[in-house]
């Protein structure tokens, strides 16, 4: 028989992982993208922001919804093409 210790581990370890769990289920094949990505990728800006737009309780941390707001804040003041050229410095 197991100690409460070794079931209280295993219990840490299995909510561990459920985070993770959700943010696959949230978007399986997303990697995480940088601003820079998102800046020279409009359409697949567009997408990112709608998806963590539209459940900013779950995905409002997660890397690459804060990536894309933050080039969605960097093209509302500059534009995109000269955000794209000021990411490239």
């Amino acid at each position: 028989m197991r100690g409460p210790r070794f079931i209280a581990f295993i219990l840490a370890a299995a909510l561990a992982g459920c985070g993770e769990e959700q943010a696959r289920k949230a978007d399986p094949t997303a990697s995480t993208k940088d601003v820079a990505f998102f800046l020279a990728n409009a359409s697949e800006h567009e997408t990112t922001l709608a998806r963590c737009r539209a459940d900013p309780g779950s995905l409002k941390s997660e890397v690459t919804c804060l990536n894309a707001e933050e080039a969605n804040r960097k093209v509302m003041i500059w534009g995109r093409d000269a955000a794209l050229k000021r990411a490239g410095n």
